[in-house]
């Protein structure tokens, strides 16, 4: 009997403990669809008083895991309101989501990205029938740390698994900022809209972001003979030279230019010769300010290319893992 109890105890816990968990997720799904549908409100009023296009979001499903803090959006498609799609997504995945605060952790995925029709309008015919068949994935994540106020962001574009863009880069100095945007995300769209408009509040947020530094970086090229088809394909729609006559024309403005020191050089000639991948990455011992770049004493001392590059512990690699 007491056996018979225990597993009967057993199961109405585990079925509550699921019930809860579908009634997060519903609740979950329910806020985010009603998110939508303000910002899709908020786009058709900006639009009204001529601040911005009448942007419009619309979608085939919505589901929520609160365990994860996660959502994923189906079938997505970005136009303007009673004009047609500019961009349409397969699927949306956005991590770390939360209702109060900004999630120190956070990441969105887009799988099967495409350009509509209405955003090739104005593109030569078959350029625009090639542009069309290009299905897109982008990738994108960070992380920040409060104790430190360091803030890593990577983002990473996919073409048709022929050619991919990804950089890094890593902040310093971000708590300000961080904390004003917290404070901004916990507002109503109408006090953000107040706030918005105070005479201090855009001298107040360049000073946030005045202070942050870039501590280092990294941008990745990898090509599988997509930009050669895409030079092409312009060039085709007599918007630039063919491939061949543009590798011809940079590698020799490259090889004539003597002020480009070698280190810069040899890798972009070896990428350009053979455009499979190409590496920037640069790291500051001293990670320059926003507001030091602006007023030009991030440079000081700094006279030649080969300064810079001492200076930025800047490297190009090609062609090499």
């Amino acid at each position: 009997m007491n056996k018979k109890i225990w597993l009967g105890a057993v199961l109405i816990l585990t079925t509550s403990a699921v019930a809860g968990l579908f009634y997060a997720n519903h609740h979950a799904e329910q806020l985010m669809a009603g998110h939508i549908e303000r910002s899709n409100q908020q786009y058709l009023q900006l639009a009204e008083q001529g601040d911005m296009p009448p942007i419009h979001m619309s979608y085939s499903k919505l589901s929520a895991n609160v365990i994860t803090s996660s959502y994923k959006i189906q079938d997505l498609h970005i136009g303007l309101a009673g004009m047609g799609d500019l961009v349409t997504v397969g699927q949306v995945e956005l991590i770390g989501l939360q209702r109060d605060g900004l999630p120190e952790d956070g990441a969105a995925r887009l799988k099967d990205l495409k350009l509509a029709p209405k955003a090739l309008a104005s593109v030569p015919p078959d350029l625009a029938a090639y542009l069309s068949t290009l299905l897109m994935e982008l990738n994108y994540q960070y992380k920040y740390k409060a104790k430190t106020g360091e803030l890593t962001f990577q983002q990473e574009l996919r073409v048709n698994h022929h050619f991919s863009l990804n950089y890094r880069f890593a902040l310093t100095g971000v708590t300000e900022l961080w904390q004003f945007a917290e404070t901004i995300k916990n507002m109503t769209p109408e006090q953000q809209q107040l706030q918005s408009e105070q005479p201090n509040y855009l001298p107040d947020l360049m000073k946030k972001v005045g202070v942050i530094g870039i501590a280092s970086g990294s941008l990745e090229i990898e090509n599988k003979a997509f930009l050669q088809q895409l030079f092409d394909q312009l060039a085709v729609a007599g918007l630039s030279a063919d491939f061949a006559t543009s590798q011809q024309q940079l590698s020799a403005a490259l090889q004539q230019n003597p002020q480009i020191p070698d280190v810069i050089r040899e890798p972009v000639l070896s990428f350009l010769q053979q455009p499979e991948r190409l590496k920037i990455s640069f790291q500051f011992q001293r990670p320059p300010t926003f507001f030091q770049m602006q007023d030009g004493s991030a440079m000081a001392g700094i006279e030649t290319a080969e300064d810079f590059i001492s200076f930025a512990s800047l490297t190009l690699k090609a062609n090499s893992n």
